[in-house]
């Protein structure tokens, strides 16, 4: 009798420990599957706040360009037996003043561009440079101002149009010393190194476009590479 009791005890204990793992396994299961589907609703914000930017800078840009923007391209026009010289990926125009020749801030490259066609990748639409906070930013190429103000992400930011479908973006500045309508010159100051919106250090968030596509910047300003931290801040 007693060795039945044993027996049924044991076979209890092992249905019991059967359908524990397998609650066990359900449940790591459910909360594997709940990982995965709170990354991809984080991706998809991501990918709805990239757009979304991207639309608030397109009306802006549209708003801007609209009534009397006018810019002198009488200038510095080359010919076609000098379009040689100019080619370099989008680096070409007949207006050699429109073309971002100066680097904006001097200091360290922290984060490169990084576009992807990947929903679930984040992408970065220009370059960080770390600088010390207060560093005057100057304009890369002579322009207008079409937006100075702020923004969650950018904190207050500057766009230039430059003329010839270039424009730069200038982000996470401490202030803004260049009002929209304003004309700039090659070189001027128009802000300085801040710490604003999404930020983790002072620095400046450096972008160029051109006719609605991102341009590189390092393929204008390589001497940034001289000084590349961008790995290191990757670990």
């Amino acid at each position: 009798m007693s060795s039945l009791c044993i027996f049924f005890l044991i076979t209890g204990a092992v249905v019991t420990l059967v359908k524990n793992i397998s609650v066990m396994k359900s449940h790591s299961e459910l909360k594997r599957e709940y990982g995965d589907l709170l990354s991809e609703r984080l991706a998809v914000r991501e990918l709805i706040s990239d757009l979304n930017r991207m639309k608030v800078l397109d009306q802006q840009i549209r708003k801007s360009l609209t009534g009397d923007l006018k810019l002198d391209d009488s200038h510095n026009h080359y010919p076609e037996s000098n379009y040689h010289e100019l080619e370099k990926d989008h680096i070409i125009g007949y207006n050699i003043a429109s073309i971002p020749s100066q680097i904006p801030v001097s200091g360290y490259l922290t984060q490169k561009i990084e576009l992807s066609s990947d929903f679930k990748t984040n992408n970065h639409y220009g370059i960080d440079i770390s600088a010390v906070e207060g560093t005057p930013v100057t304009a890369s190429a002579g322009g207008l101002v079409i937006f100075s103000g702020w923004s969650y992400d950018l904190g207050n930011h500057i766009i230039l149009y430059h003329g010839d479908g270039y424009f730069t973006q200038y982000g996470h500045l401490q202030d803004l010393i260049v009002e929209a309508r304003e004309s700039v010159s090659l070189g001027e100051a128009i802000a300085h190194v801040g710490n604003t919106g999404i930020s983790s250090g002072p620095h400046l968030h450096f972008e160029i476009w051109r006719e609605g596509t991102v341009l590189d910047p390092l393929k204008f300003f390589p001497q940034y590479e001289q000084k590349d931290l961008s790995v290191d801040f990757e670990k």
